[in-house]
């Protein structure tokens, strides 16, 4: 039986060997990235079959795989070019990734404040505002939204899903009349966003997202996502606005300024729908 004190070393030299032995041969036929790339996909599934042959009934499956995570982010780390020891590279690259983690998580709730933030004369003469998800519980739970039951039901049940949600007042009534979803790259998670955002449009809301970085919007793939085509049969949003990453304006994605203007102008006009006749604010609406 194997001892599993010994498996790490295992990995490592089992990566690296298949690395090496592979970019040797996608060198041949491939650019140096190309090759790079492919030689990591074959040292990850080599070094996963053969450390589960010799050590899967004495370690996890689970504490191998995180052991090849490791293995392969140190080399392509390559913390040796910086003079760093072995022996606190594993350390050293922790504390990147979780310096990484952190700035992943703060600058998104920054970004989401700054979409609170935003007051226009044209905001308040409306009497709207793009409250937090955490507010909109808030209200849920004090009772202080018009909504209907069914809206609430709906809001309540989606959690998460969105990050803010714009607001209405008239005479003093509160509603909700928008979902938001506001990403600093959203281009991860926007095959799992556009199914969040059609449940809003179902629901009659006005379903929009903002994104900072957006040049994933000028793939057909994720064009083709927001405005309907290709394999989407409809449109995702009935807004989709990038503040960088686009240069134009292409069906409803919108290229908008640090204020934002065009996109209070859209929740002005959504708002307005919503309370002329809501039926109409289906996924088909458009503010243009």
């Amino acid at each position: 039986m194997n001892n599993n004190s010994d498996y790490l070393a295992f990995c490592k030299h089992t990566y690296t060997r298949t690395w090496n032995e592979a970019y040797l041969i996608e060198g041949q036929k491939k650019n140096p990235q190309a090759a790079k790339l492919a030689a990591q996909r074959k040292a990850i599934d080599v070094t996963l079959v053969e450390s589960l042959l010799h050590y899967a009934s004495t370690v996890s499956e689970d504490e191998i795989w995180k052991s090849i995570s490791l293995i392969h982010k140190l080399h392509v780390a390559s913390l040796s070019d910086f003079d760093i020891s072995e022996s606190v590279q594993a350390d050293v690259l922790e504390r990147c990734l979780s310096a990484q983690q952190s700035w992943n998580k703060s600058s998104g709730h920054s970004f989401e404040r700054y979409i609170a933030s935003i007051d226009s004369a044209s905001l308040q003469e409306n009497e709207i505002q793009f409250i937090l998800q955490s507010d909109l519980t808030k209200m849920i739970k004090n009772g202080s939204l018009t909504n209907t039951p069914d809206d609430i039901k709906g809001l309540n049940s989606w959690g998460k899903d969105f990050d803010l949600y714009a607001i209405q007042s008239i005479h003093g009534d509160v509603h909700v009349f928008g979902c938001i979803q506001s990403k600093t790259s959203i281009r991860d998670r926007v095959g799992r966003d556009v199914t969040f955002s059609r449940n809003a449009m179902e629901g009659l809301f006005w379903s929009a997202a903002i994104t900072l970085d957006g040049s994933f919007l000028n793939m057909d793939e994720f064009r083709h996502m927001v405005n309907g085509g290709g394999s989407y049969s409809m449109n995702g949003w009935h807004g989709m606005y990038a503040m960088a990453g686009i240069s134009e304006n292409n069906g409803r994605i919108y290229k908008v300024n640090d204020t934002l203007d065009l996109f209070v102008l859209h929740a002005v006009k959504a708002a307005k729908q919503f309370i002329a006749d809501r039926r109409m604010l289906t996924a088909s609406w458009t503010a243009e």
